[in-house]
Formats: C-alpha cells, sequence, structure tokens
C-alpha cells in the first residue's frame, strides 16, 4: 500500500529544500507553502499520536487498577459468602439435631404414656 517512511523522507528532504529557501531570502510558491504545512500538519499528528498513547496508557493503567480493586471486592464477597454458608450450614445442623432429639422425646413420651394407659 503506501510506505510511511518513504513519504515521511520525501516530505523531510522536500521541506528541507523550502526552507533552504526561506533562509537564503528567496521567496516560495503556493506548492512550496503546501509542503511546509504538510510538513507541520504531520509534525502535529506525530506529536497527537504520542500524547494520545501516553494518555491510552495512563487510562489502560487505571483501569487494571479498578479491574485490581473489583476483583477484591469480589475475592472478599467470596470469602464472606462462605462464611455465610458455613454458619448456616452449622445452624441447620443444630436444628435438625434439636428437632431429632426433639422427636424421639416426644415419640418416647407417647409410647410411654400409651403403655402406661
Amino acid at each position: 500500500m503506501f510506505d510511511d517512511k518513504f513519504f515521511d523522507d520525501w516530505l523531510d528532504s522536500q521541506a528541507q529544500k523550502v526552507m533552504e529557501q526561506v533562509a537564503s531570502g528567496q521567496g516560495i510558491s503556493s506548492d512550496q507553502m503546501m509542503i511546509l504545512m504538510l510538513k507541520a500538519q504531520t509534525n502535529h499528528f506525530a506529536h497527537l499520536d504520542i500524547d494520545l498513547r501516553s494518555e491510552m496508557k495512563a487510562l489502560r493503567e487505571d483501569m487494571d487498577k479498578r479491574f485490581e480493586q473489583v476483583d477484591k471486592r469480589f475475592e472478599q464477597m467470596q470469602v464472606e459468602t462462605a462464611k455465610h454458608f458455613d454458619q448456616l450450614t452449622s445452624r441447620m445442623d443444630h436444628f435438625m439435631i434439636w428437632s431429632f432429639a426433639t422427636t424421639l422425646t416426644v415419640g418416647g413420651i407417647v409410647i410411654a404414656a400409651i403403655k402406661f394407659l
């Protein structure tokens, strides 16, 4: 397709020729002025690209920190949820033992009452 290096080299050499003309006091044509404008724009775009990339890097780092915080919160929630399930399971176990013991006791009382009556 189009080689940026080739274009940059060509634009640099053309801009250098025009700047030499300006430095020697010669006037420049509209085409030569357009070369200088194009060179200025490519320089501007290059600086914008550098700035954008650094801002994107900072944004990515900020996002990574936020995701790490979210990951820590999820891990903390998992630990807390596991603790709550353990407590709930323990309470259910105690209730089941109490319920079984109560059932046996009441059953024993009923059987004893039937035998004595």
